[in-house]
């Protein structure tokens, strides 16, 4: 099994079937491709050995949150090759330090500005025959680290053959691994590319699964935290059980994540049930309806007796 610093190589490998090809022309029905693209996407989290979720967060993993599709995301594109090449040193948000050369530039408009963004290619990644013809496209946009990656977020292409007249396709840009776990060495968007705009395509920032406890009597050391009968996986798989999401929220395609809290009692009762971080009020109440439906939890304890401890719970709904 490859270290974890190869994360990049990896996703690449795992993606190859899904390459966009710069110079394909528009499928008949784009939005079943990119819905088919997607599900491939998803199933890789899901069930592939070299996702980058922990086995708890595979087990409630029901597909990544993507902006809605926005064909006005998938534009023409001038690609100017780069007839000076110098290798170069990419910044990781770890110890790998992958040599690039800046292999040419996209020039395109989009929301009305002329943009551009430069395309790469890894200089130990083309010596495999399959990775050849392959260059990538990290970027930044005025949607990193709100409603996107705090790092930034990546696309792939394709060295264009026998045309400068090539699509570009925001609808498939994607989170590095680092988004999702921890140990992972993935490229720094260079300054270059950053975007004055907001691409609202392609995958939306990652809430990793976690949940934690705070003591509500002050001055006590915790020893444990309270316990959902099996665990966190069995909390998820409960919740998803139990939750229903409304019919105008289905209807507008709602995802995305609520946060919420409780306290667990002494006694394993639960009460004081609140939103922490609302994402539509119709979605919340039927949030806080599934989780009101918990059975008794192992209380918390601290110093040797069972205490009450306030639990706060992200919970991620989708309408799919």
């Amino acid at each position: 099994m490859f270290p974890k610093t190869f994360a990049t190589c990896f996703l690449l490998l795992l993606l190859l079937p899904m390459l966009s090809l710069g110079q394909q022309v528009s499928p008949p029905d784009y939005r079943a491709e990119i819905a088919r693209h997607r599900a491939h996407e998803d199933s890789i989290f899901k069930f592939d050995e070299h996702s980058p979720l922990k086995a708890e967060a595979k087990a409630s993993f029901k597909g990544l949150e993507y902006f809605p599709v926005d064909e006005s995301y998938r534009v023409k594109a001038r690609f100017v090759r780069n007839t000076q090449e110098t290798v170069f040193i990419m910044p990781t948000t770890g110890t790998r330090n992958p040599e690039y050369v800046k292999y040419g530039e996209l020039h395109f408009r989009l929301k009305g500005q002329p943009l551009k963004l430069s395309v790469y290619q890894n200089q130990e990644l083309k010596k495999q025959p399959k990775y050849m013809t392959y260059l990538f496209i990290p970027f930044t946009d005025a949607t990193t680290g709100q409603e996107t990656y705090e790092t930034g977020r990546y696309l792939d292409f394709t060295i264009p053959m026998g045309t400068d007249s090539v699509w570009l396709d925001f609808n498939k840009a994607y989170n590095p691994y680092c988004a999702y776990g921890e140990g992972y060495s993935c490229p720094i968007p260079p300054k270059e590319n950053k975007l004055p705009v907001g691409i609202e395509a392609g995958v939306r920032n990652y809430e990793r699964v976690t949940s934690k406890a705070v003591p509500t009597e002050v001055g006590l050391g915790e020893e444990a935290m309270p316990e959902f009968p099996g665990g966190l996986s069995a909390l998820m798989k409960f919740m998803n059980s139990k939750f229903e999401m409304p019919a105008m929220a289905k209807k507008a395609g709602v995802t995305g994540t609520v946060e919420f809290s409780f306290v667990v009692k002494a006694d394993g009762t639960l009460d004081n049930f609140q939103i922490v971080k609302s994402l539509r009020p119709d979605v919340d109440v039927m949030v806080l309806h599934a989780a009101k439906q918990m059975p008794l939890w192992k209380p918390g304890m601290q110093n040797g007796r069972a205490v009450n401890v306030k639990y706060n719970m992200p919970f991620k709904v989708t309408s799919r």
